[in-house]
């Protein structure tokens, strides 16, 4: 094969779809303190990360101590994993004064409390093509 034979064949491999490289992630979420509503999880990039919707998201069923999600084709990249107790089944994470979360809530990595929530890059880890398994602690507040 010619060498630009072997650079077209390298593009074309390049260019298949990535159906193969994704990896399932499951996620081990701790310290759920109730039975009540889900635990909704939700498997972010930077640019969603603590919004409502991230590119990957799962909701379990609550039960007190650990539950655990698996969510499939999950693509090579950095994500920073959030969970919460959505313990009334609205949807959406409460909050309370000064927007301090109302229920448990975590983070991958279970970063320091702080004034705020964390930082992508403290919550960050990177997936690749292989499947993995982290775990997340709930926190109450």
């Amino acid at each position: 094969m010619t060498r630009a034979g072997h650079l077209v064949a390298a593009l074309a491999i390049a260019l298949l779809p990535t159906a193969g490289r994704a990896a399932t992630l499951s996620v081990s979420v701790q310290g759920v303190r109730s039975g009540l509503g889900h635990v909704r999880i939700g498997v972010c990039e930077r640019a969603e990360f603590l919004h409502e919707r991230c590119v990957y998201n799962a909701i379990v069923s609550a039960r007190p101590g650990t539950v655990v999600a698996t969510i499939p084709d999950v693509r090579p990249g950095v994500y920073a994993v959030a969970a919460y107790q959505d313990e009334t089944d609205l949807g959406h994470l409460r909050r309370g004064l000064f927007g301090i979360p109302r229920g448990g809530m975590g983070f991958s990595r279970d970063p320091k409390p702080g004034f705020g929530p964390p930082s992508f890059g403290s919550c960050a880890l990177r997936v690749g093509m292989a499947d993995a398994a982290i775990a997340v602690t709930l926190h109450y507040y």
